[in-house]
C-alpha cells in the first residue's frame, strides 16, 4: 500500500502506471507528463481510481482526456458505466507538458490542470473502497506523486 508522501519522481514512469492507494479527505495525486500524438491521432489520457487491480474492478472515478475535444468523467459500478459527465473544454495541448492534480474532498474530487481549477466530480463510491490508481494513454509520465 502506498504511504502518503510517496513519490515516483525524476525518472520516466511506466505506461500504463498503477499504484496502490488509500484515499482519505485531503489526499492528493499529482501527475506530470507530456501528451504525445501517435499515428496522427489526438492523444488521450486516462486516470482511474479503482477498487481493485482486476480489469473488471469498479472505478470510483474515471477521468478521460480527449485532446482538442473534451474531458469525460464517469464511474463503473457492478459491471456497467454510470451517467457520464462531459466538459467541452480541454486545457491539454499535445506536445506540451502538463500538471494534473486530483484533490479528494469530503463530497467530491476536485481536479486542477496546470494549477487552475478545472472541474469537480461527486463521489459515487465510498472513498475507502478505492485501492488502486491507474494512469494510461498517449503520454510520457514524468512523475506521479501522492500525498
Amino acid at each position: 500500500m502506498s504511504n502518503p508522501g510517496s513519490s515516483a519522481h525524476g525518472i520516466l514512469q511506466p505506461n500504463p502506471y498503477q499504484q496502490s492507494v488509500s484515499l482519505a479527505v485531503g489526499f492528493m495525486v499529482k501527475i506530470m507528463g507530456n501528451l504525445e500524438s501517435s499515428c496522427g491521432k489526438n492523444p488521450e489520457l486516462v486516470v482511474d481510481f479503482c477498487t481493485g487491480i482486476e480489469e473488471d474492478s469498479d472505478i470510483a472515478f474515471h477521468f478521460r482526456v480527449y485532446t482538442n475535444s473534451m474531458v469525460v468523467m464517469n464511474s463503473f459500478q457492478k459491471g456497467g458505466w454510470q451517467e457520464e459527465k462531459r466538459m467541452f473544454s480541454d486545457p491539454f495541448m499535445p506536445g506540451q507538458p502538463f500538471e494534473l492534480r486530483f484533490l479528494v474532498l469530503e463530497n467530491e474530487y476536485k481536479v486542477f490542470v496546470n494549477n487552475e481549477s478545472f472541474c469537480q466530480f461527486a463521489h459515487r463510491l465510498p472513498l475507502q473502497s478505492v485501492k488502486m490508481l491507474k494512469v494510461k494513454g498517449d503520454t510520457v509520465l514524468t512523475s506521479v506523486d501522492t500525498f
